[in-house]
């Protein structure tokens, strides 16, 4: 049994692959190791899938059933629906009875990605100041016992890209078409708990829901980092023509607008970082002060960040 986990189920474990895309995406155009990949069967535990990458792959198959555990809804994500067991996934999987197993299916991908996390570290390295760098250095730095609340859209599929901390809690907001009331949801939850929380999210889902912010609950530790560059960057990564007047205006929805203004309206301190040089004095200023709500507002270049992201994928190839 090989088994994949995304970043908000909140399930880690050594022997569990972690980094979806990190393992597909190298050799999804490879017929020979995509069909030694092929699973005799399929079984989903929880809600909607994020990684689009195992949607497809898993979709090309004709010979695979496909089994969804769980007492709520079950969603034929594959077009291969055979069956809903509705039961805890804990009691189905103490249920189980296996006589005889081999680790050689498990024990092979679990290597090969992990040969993948070896050479990723030297991508890594090299990369320029973008969306990746960025949410790297956030992810190495992240304090330890928070509640981490992740926008939708780029924000969820660049976490996706790393291992997350044991201790923290990850929550994400999947809506229909992504990034309405994911602020308003992390402020809520904010509330309701002990733990600190941080919000990280991207520019247009920022500014889509800023009446978030118009309340008088936020806790004084409560942390937003905004990713601005300068509009709606998934879909820069999305194949398809760009750089034209249609699609900056219409899909990417490019802006210059920043969060400076609305921190000040609703009294947030204000953080802003433009490049790699910057980050480190921003982010401590704006992980250690809890006297009142935080913003930090990362700026990366528009029209560089698809091609890091896209070159990692291909390095790892």
């Amino acid at each position: 049994v090989l088994v994949m986990s995304e970043v908000s189920s909140n399930i880690r474990h050594e022997k569990i692959i972690w980094g979806i895309d990190t393992l597909i995406a190298p050799i999804e155009n490879d017929e020979d190791a995509i069909a030694h990949l092929q699973p005799d069967m399929v079984v989903t535990i929880g809600g909607m899938i994020v990684s689009k990458k195992i949607k497809q792959y898993l979709r090309r198959f004709e010979t695979q059933y496909h089994y969804h555990i769980g007492n709520r809804r079950a969603y034929d994500t594959f077009f291969k629906l055979a069956g809903h067991i509705k039961t805890a996934p804990s009691h189905w999987v103490d249920q189980l009875s296996i006589n005889e197993t081999s680790d050689s299916y498990r024990d092979y991908w679990l290597q090969f990605f992990n040969n993948y996390l070896i050479k990723r570290t030297d991508y890594l390295a090299a990369i320029p100041w973008s969306d990746f760098r960025a949410f790297n250095l956030i992810f190495d730095s992240l304090p330890d016992h928070i509640v981490l609340q992740l926008g939708n859209s780029s924000t969820i599929r660049y976490a996706q890209l790393f291992p997350m901390n044991p201790t923290h809690t990850v929550f994400s907001n999947r809506g229909t078409s992504g990034i309405d009331g994911s602020t308003s949801t992390a402020i809520g939850a904010a509330v309701a708990q002990d733990k600190p929380t941080v919000c990280i999210t991207g520019d247009l889902s920022f500014l889509y829901d800023s009446n978030a912010l118009w309340n008088n609950y936020i806790p004084a530790n409560f942390k937003i980092i905004v990713i601005n560059n300068s509009g709606g960057g998934i879909f820069r990564i999305l194949p398809g023509e760009k750089d034209n007047h249609t699609f900056d205006t219409y899909f990417e929805t490019t802006h210059q607008l920043d969060a400076s203004h609305l921190c000040k309206m609703y009294d947030i301190n204000y953080h802003r970082v433009d490049g790699e040089d910057a980050f480190a004095k921003a982010y401590e200023k704006f992980l250690n002060d809890n006297s009142k709500p935080q913003l930090l507002e990362i700026f990366t270049p528009r029209l560089e960040n698809d091609t890091v992201l896209l070159d990692y994928f291909k390095f790892l190839k």
